[in-house]
């Protein structure tokens, strides 16, 4: 952006991003997302390979058919999988922090006032 004084001499004043490129500056980063359950009957792969960035600015909507890993993948990014029963793997990285194997204070940190879910009603 370029203001002037007078015609002859610009000058430059620095600006901030455009909204564009503020859109795209992934804020959220999920690399080979994997969520696995161990039950009676073997292995469930409820979320196999998923990978995906979200820009700051952008609002993103899962779709899928019916348990094609859509709830699983979004509560594995706040948190919300038992730990004893789901084994999440890859990497979730939320402004540049690990939230795989992240403690529980940093996810409650996160989950809610940075990243949050609308969960679907059926009803």
């Amino acid at each position: 952006m370029s203001t002037t004084t007078d015609e002859s001499a610009p000058t430059e004043v620095a600006a901030g991003p455009s909204p564009a490129q503020a859109a795209t500056d992934p804020v959220l980063v999920v690399e080979d997302l994997r969520v696995h359950f161990e039950t009676d009957a073997g292995t469930v792969k409820a979320v196999d390979g998923m990978s995906f960035a979200i820009g700051a600015g952008e609002t993103v909507a899962l779709v899928g058919e019916s348990g094609s890993g859509k709830s699983v993948t979004g509560m594995s990014l706040i948190g919300l999988l038992p730990k004893p029963v789901a084994h999440t793997t890859g990497s979730i990285r939320w402004k540049g922090q690990e939230l795989v194997g992240a403690s529980d204070d940093v996810i409650r940190k996160v989950r809610g006032r940075e990243i949050s879910m609308i969960f679907q009603d059926p009803m």
